[in-house]
């Protein structure tokens, strides 16, 4: 058995193209896509299957089967998979397994527009990456493009209209102060392969940019985690992204890890220093046209400026009297999470500075740490019965 993947092909669809390619894994053949806005179409790949293959390479690891192509793979990008990249994930990943890749392999130069882009939410890790190559002095690293992809990353009950909320608040705002393009991009690699998206977000995002290697000369990947913190992290790709990332490289197209050199609280640091970040820092894991301030992303980022004592400064992007007004809910949440590294981070510069969580979030803690103690009781004793 083997995950194979069909020639590469345009469909031309409205005022979209997309780029296509039919995949069959098991008794299943089905048809990915990513498409793009018309005016893009151009700078779709579709002379190899570069994109293809990293988008199913963790699906193939994980059967461990290997991938066989009807058409032409990049020559060094085959090359990097196979011998740096594919090994050290088997041996250092249970649920990864060695698998090989057959494929023609080409040298073939592909026009590129030299484009420099950077992955677009408005959340924290993007902006960093935003406000450090806006005014880049060497011209191939500075940034003209925000990419919004909608290939499994977005949480709504409608994606593609969330999309287009993002691509509109991304145009309408900080696109349209420097000004920068916007490319959106919609893939259905996740619905072929359902997969825990964190695990797997540092490939399908590099697939999309792939997909447009006529496109991208450079990427600037947004990292979440400090460099310090790499390891093999089956649940998180987030955590040893250095490593896909410069096996993605072909001879058109570079990728870079960018922010990891700081914590999030540094990150935070600085942007409250830069003013498009005051109003267009958008961590909202929500497609709406403001922040909501109640999902995970809002309260770990609005309590570490609130630790930072920079929260006033950001008033045109959070409700900052909604946060005070729950403040010791959102505190007692962010130390009842302290397991997590970005929670925790707000937790130690509160400690650093002398601030204490006030009585009423404490008795908040008690209260959620006993209700999740008796909720993981009750899950026990069910699973003995």
């Amino acid at each position: 058995m083997a995950i194979r993947i069909e020639k590469p092909y345009l469909r031309q669809n409205g005022d979209s193209v997309s780029l296509c390619a039919q995949i069959t894994i098991g008794a299943c053949r089905s048809e990915a896509w990513f498409t793009v806005e018309s005016e893009y179409g151009a700078c779709l790949t579709d002379d190899r299957l570069d994109a293809f293959v990293v988008g199913v390479l963790t699906t193939a690891m994980r059967m461990g089967e290997d991938i066989v192509c009807e058409a032409p793979l990049t020559r060094r990008l085959k090359y990097q998979l196979e011998q740096y990249l594919i090994p050290p994930m088997a041996a250092n990943m249970e649920i990864y397994h060695p698998i090989a890749i057959h494929a023609p392999v080409t040298d073939e130069a592909l026009s590129c527009a030299g484009a420099v882009g950077t992955g677009w939410t408005g959340g924290v890790d993007c902006m960093y990456t935003l406000m450090h190559h806006i005014a880049a002095q060497e011209k191939s690293r500075r940034l003209t493009h925000l990419l919004i992809a909608s290939n499994g990353a977005l949480e709504s009950a409608d994606n593609e209209a969330m999309l287009r909320t993002m691509a509109r608040r991304a145009r309408q705002g900080i696109a349209k102060e420097y000004p920068l393009s916007v490319v959106t991009v919609s893939s259905n690699l996740h619905l072929i392969q359902d997969e825990n998206y964190l695990a797997v977000a540092g490939f399908r995002l590099p697939a999309v940019v792939l997909a447009l290697q006529k496109l991208f000369g450079t990427f600037l990947n947004s990292g979440a985690y400090e460099f310090s913190r790499f390891s093999f992290v089956q649940e998180n790709s987030a955590y040893y992204e250095l490593l896909p990332l410069f096996c993605f490289e072909t001879d058109n197209t570079v990728f870079y890890s960018s922010g990891g050199n700081v914590t999030r609280i540094q990150k935070l640091q600085e942007l409250s220093e830069f003013p498009p970040a005051r109003k267009y820092l958008h961590p909202c894991i929500y497609g709406r046209e403001q922040n909501c301030g109640q999902c995970g992303k809002c309260i770990r980022t609005q309590a570490a400026l609130y630790a930072l004592d920079k929260l006033e400064v950001f008033a045109e992007a959070f409700d900052v009297a909604a946060f005070y007004k729950n403040k010791d809910e959102i505190l007692a949440k962010v130390a009842v999470s302290a397991h997590s590294q970005h929670y925790a981070e707000v937790l130690q510069v509160m400690k650093q500075r002398g601030m204490e969580l006030p009585p009423a979030a404490q008795r908040r803690v008690r209260i959620l740490r006993a209700a999740k103690a008796a909720a993981e009781k009750a899950r026990n004793e069910k699973e003995l019965i």
